[in-house]
Protein backbone atom coordinates (compact mmCIF):
# COMPACT_ATOMS: atom_id res chain seq x y z
CA UNK A 1 0.00 0.00 0.00
CA UNK A 2 3.30 2.21 0.44
CA UNK A 3 4.02 1.43 -2.69
CA UNK A 4 0.87 2.59 -4.00
CA UNK A 5 1.01 5.97 -2.33
CA UNK A 6 4.35 6.41 -3.90
CA UNK A 7 3.44 5.61 -6.95
CA UNK A 8 0.71 8.11 -7.30
CA UNK A 9 2.99 10.87 -5.86
CA UNK A 10 5.19 10.29 -9.02
CA UNK A 11 2.57 10.39 -11.47
CA UNK A 12 1.37 13.36 -10.04
CA UNK A 13 4.77 14.82 -10.51
CA UNK A 14 5.61 13.21 -13.95
CA UNK A 15 2.62 14.86 -14.98
CA UNK A 16 4.14 18.95 -14.12
CA UNK A 17 7.83 18.62 -15.06
CA UNK A 18 8.01 22.25 -13.25
CA UNK A 19 6.64 20.79 -10.07
CA UNK A 20 7.70 22.78 -6.95
CA UNK A 21 8.81 20.63 -4.39
CA UNK A 22 8.81 22.00 -0.64
CA UNK A 23 9.89 20.27 2.89
CA UNK A 24 8.03 20.58 6.00
CA UNK A 25 7.96 20.14 9.61
CA UNK A 26 4.91 19.91 11.82
CA UNK A 27 4.38 19.80 15.11
CA UNK A 28 0.73 19.01 16.28
CA UNK A 29 -1.22 17.91 19.86
CA UNK A 30 -4.43 16.55 20.07
CA UNK A 31 -6.49 17.12 22.72
CA UNK A 32 -8.11 13.96 24.88
CA UNK A 33 -9.35 13.79 28.49
CA UNK A 34 -7.96 10.26 28.83
CA UNK A 35 -4.73 10.95 28.75
CA UNK A 36 -2.36 12.80 31.01
CA UNK A 37 -1.67 16.51 30.26
CA UNK A 38 -5.77 15.95 28.69
CA UNK A 39 -3.74 15.26 25.36
CA UNK A 40 -1.36 13.52 23.33
CA UNK A 41 1.12 14.83 20.40
CA UNK A 42 2.37 14.26 16.92
CA UNK A 43 5.54 15.44 15.03
CA UNK A 44 7.13 14.88 11.93
CA UNK A 45 8.76 15.33 8.23
CA UNK A 46 7.32 15.30 5.04
CA UNK A 47 7.31 16.93 1.59
CA UNK A 48 5.19 18.48 -0.31
CA UNK A 49 4.31 18.96 -4.40
CA UNK A 50 3.16 21.45 -6.17
CA UNK A 51 1.67 19.90 -9.42
CA UNK A 52 -1.00 22.50 -10.13
CA UNK A 53 -1.80 26.22 -8.40
CA UNK A 54 -4.84 24.30 -6.71
CA UNK A 55 -3.87 20.86 -6.04
CA UNK A 56 -0.50 20.31 -3.82
CA UNK A 57 -0.07 17.11 -2.42
CA UNK A 58 1.93 16.11 0.41
CA UNK A 59 3.74 12.76 1.56
CA UNK A 60 4.41 12.20 5.54
CA UNK A 61 6.27 10.06 8.13
CA UNK A 62 4.89 11.14 11.57
CA UNK A 63 5.05 9.54 15.08
CA UNK A 64 1.78 9.73 17.68
CA UNK A 65 2.69 9.34 21.22
CA UNK A 66 0.84 10.01 24.35
CA UNK A 67 0.46 8.37 27.71
CA UNK A 68 -2.72 7.62 29.44
CA UNK A 69 -3.56 8.72 33.43
CA UNK A 70 -2.54 5.64 35.71
CA UNK A 71 -4.85 3.35 36.88
CA UNK A 72 -4.65 2.18 40.61
CA UNK A 73 -6.73 -0.37 42.41
CA UNK A 74 -6.79 -0.29 46.28
CA UNK A 75 -8.61 -2.53 49.07
CA UNK A 76 -10.92 -2.32 51.15
CA UNK A 77 -9.34 0.41 53.57
CA UNK A 78 -7.59 2.70 50.57
CA UNK A 79 -4.61 0.99 50.36
CA UNK A 80 -2.99 0.89 46.50
CA UNK A 81 -2.80 -2.85 45.64
CA UNK A 82 -1.64 -2.46 42.29
CA UNK A 83 -0.51 0.40 39.48
CA UNK A 84 -1.20 0.49 35.79
CA UNK A 85 0.54 2.59 33.14
CA UNK A 86 0.09 2.58 29.72
CA UNK A 87 1.42 4.52 26.39
CA UNK A 88 0.71 4.54 23.26
CA UNK A 89 2.61 5.08 19.96
CA UNK A 90 1.70 5.67 16.46
CA UNK A 91 4.76 5.35 12.70
CA UNK A 92 2.57 6.83 10.52
CA UNK A 93 2.85 7.72 6.84
CA UNK A 94 0.27 10.26 5.57
CA UNK A 95 -1.06 11.24 1.88
CA UNK A 96 -2.38 14.08 1.62
CA UNK A 97 -3.98 15.27 -1.99
CA UNK A 98 -4.27 18.96 -0.29
CA UNK A 99 -6.03 21.46 -1.81
CA UNK A 100 -5.44 25.04 -2.14
CA UNK A 101 -8.28 27.78 -2.56
CA UNK A 102 -6.38 30.46 -4.01
CA UNK A 103 -4.37 30.58 -7.42
CA UNK A 104 -1.25 32.93 -8.68
CA UNK A 105 2.07 33.87 -7.33
CA UNK A 106 2.09 35.03 -3.19
CA UNK A 107 3.78 37.99 -1.76
CA UNK A 108 5.10 38.14 2.17
CA UNK A 109 1.85 37.97 4.33
CA UNK A 110 -0.45 36.62 1.84
CA UNK A 111 -2.71 33.63 3.26
CA UNK A 112 -3.78 30.94 1.57
CA UNK A 113 -7.13 28.39 2.69
CA UNK A 114 -6.22 24.51 2.65
CA UNK A 115 -8.60 21.64 2.79
CA UNK A 116 -6.18 18.71 4.00
CA UNK A 117 -8.05 15.01 3.59
CA UNK A 118 -5.09 12.62 4.84
CA UNK A 119 -4.87 8.81 3.92
CA UNK A 120 -2.79 7.44 6.91
CA UNK A 121 -1.40 4.01 6.87
CA UNK A 122 -0.18 3.50 10.64
CA UNK A 123 1.84 1.09 13.05
CA UNK A 124 -0.01 1.23 16.49
CA UNK A 125 2.15 -0.19 19.45
CA UNK A 126 0.50 0.10 23.28
CA UNK A 127 2.75 -0.66 26.11
CA UNK A 128 1.51 -1.78 29.46
CA UNK A 129 3.40 -1.97 32.83
CA UNK A 130 1.28 -3.40 35.17
CA UNK A 131 3.10 -3.32 39.29
CA UNK A 132 1.54 -5.40 41.68
CA UNK A 133 2.34 -3.93 44.59
CA UNK A 134 3.47 -5.98 47.82
CA UNK A 135 2.29 -4.31 51.12
CA UNK A 136 4.45 -5.92 53.20
CA UNK A 137 7.58 -5.15 51.63
CA UNK A 138 6.93 -2.45 48.32
CA UNK A 139 10.60 -3.02 47.10
CA UNK A 140 9.52 -6.84 46.06
CA UNK A 141 6.48 -5.91 44.00
CA UNK A 142 6.11 -7.24 40.71
CA UNK A 143 6.01 -5.51 37.44
CA UNK A 144 4.48 -7.34 34.30
CA UNK A 145 4.89 -5.99 30.49
CA UNK A 146 2.39 -6.11 28.13
CA UNK A 147 3.30 -4.73 24.38
CA UNK A 148 0.48 -5.03 21.36
CA UNK A 149 1.15 -3.66 18.17
CA UNK A 150 -0.92 -3.33 14.82
CA UNK A 151 -1.25 -2.38 11.27
CA UNK A 152 -4.17 0.25 10.70
CA UNK A 153 -5.31 1.85 7.72
CA UNK A 154 -7.76 5.34 8.13
CA UNK A 155 -8.60 8.84 6.74
CA UNK A 156 -8.62 12.27 8.18
CA UNK A 157 -9.52 15.90 7.39
CA UNK A 158 -7.82 18.95 8.41
CA UNK A 159 -8.92 22.75 7.44
CA UNK A 160 -6.08 25.50 7.53
CA UNK A 161 -4.31 28.85 6.49
CA UNK A 162 -0.69 29.17 4.83
CA UNK A 163 0.99 32.37 5.87
CA UNK A 164 3.54 33.05 2.82
CA UNK A 165 6.55 34.28 5.10
CA UNK A 166 9.25 36.20 2.54
CA UNK A 167 9.04 37.63 -1.36
CA UNK A 168 12.65 36.25 -1.37
CA UNK A 169 11.80 32.55 -1.01
CA UNK A 170 9.18 29.45 -0.75
CA UNK A 171 8.88 29.49 3.26
CA UNK A 172 5.54 29.47 5.05
CA UNK A 173 3.56 28.61 7.93
CA UNK A 174 0.86 26.89 8.18
CA UNK A 175 -2.22 26.63 11.15
CA UNK A 176 -4.26 24.04 10.71
CA UNK A 177 -7.25 22.39 12.56
CA UNK A 178 -7.40 18.66 12.28
CA UNK A 179 -9.88 15.68 13.15
CA UNK A 180 -6.88 12.54 12.97
CA UNK A 181 -8.44 9.23 11.68
CA UNK A 182 -5.75 7.16 13.31
CA UNK A 183 -6.97 5.17 16.28
CA UNK A 184 -4.78 4.41 19.33
CA UNK A 185 -7.75 3.03 21.34
CA UNK A 186 -8.31 -0.23 20.31
CA UNK A 187 -4.20 -0.99 20.93
CA UNK A 188 -4.92 0.58 24.50
CA UNK A 189 -7.88 -1.87 25.28
CA UNK A 190 -6.13 -4.93 24.29
CA UNK A 191 -3.04 -4.07 26.41
CA UNK A 192 -4.77 -2.95 29.39
CA UNK A 193 -6.30 -4.42 32.79
CA UNK A 194 -9.45 -2.61 32.72
CA UNK A 195 -12.48 -2.99 30.44
CA UNK A 196 -12.91 0.75 28.93
CA UNK A 197 -13.10 1.41 25.84
CA UNK A 198 -11.00 3.79 24.15
CA UNK A 199 -10.93 5.84 20.59
CA UNK A 200 -8.29 8.74 20.33
CA UNK A 201 -9.64 9.97 17.17
CA UNK A 202 -10.32 13.52 18.04
CA UNK A 203 -9.53 16.94 17.35
CA UNK A 204 -6.32 18.85 17.04
CA UNK A 205 -4.37 21.97 16.54
CA UNK A 206 -0.57 22.08 14.21
CA UNK A 207 2.08 24.08 13.25
CA UNK A 208 3.72 23.23 9.52
CA UNK A 209 6.85 24.92 8.73
CA UNK A 210 7.21 25.06 5.03
CA UNK A 211 10.53 25.23 3.31
CA UNK A 212 11.76 25.65 -0.08
CA UNK A 213 14.02 26.87 -2.70
CA UNK A 214 14.95 30.64 -3.39
CA UNK A 215 12.41 32.71 -5.95
CA UNK A 216 13.23 33.12 -8.94
CA UNK A 217 14.09 37.13 -9.96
Amino acid sequence: MKKNIFYFLLILLSANSNAQIRGFVDLSFYRHTDFQGSGYIQGGLGLEAKVYKFLKPEFGVTYYYGTLEDYNKTDAVGNITSVAKVNAKALNFGFTPKICLSCGEYSAGDVLLQILPVYNISRIEAQQNYTTINQNNPSQSKTQKDIVTEWQQSVGIGLGIDIILSDKNYDSLAVNLYYTGVNMGKAIGEVESTNTRYDSRTLGFGLNYYFGFKKKD
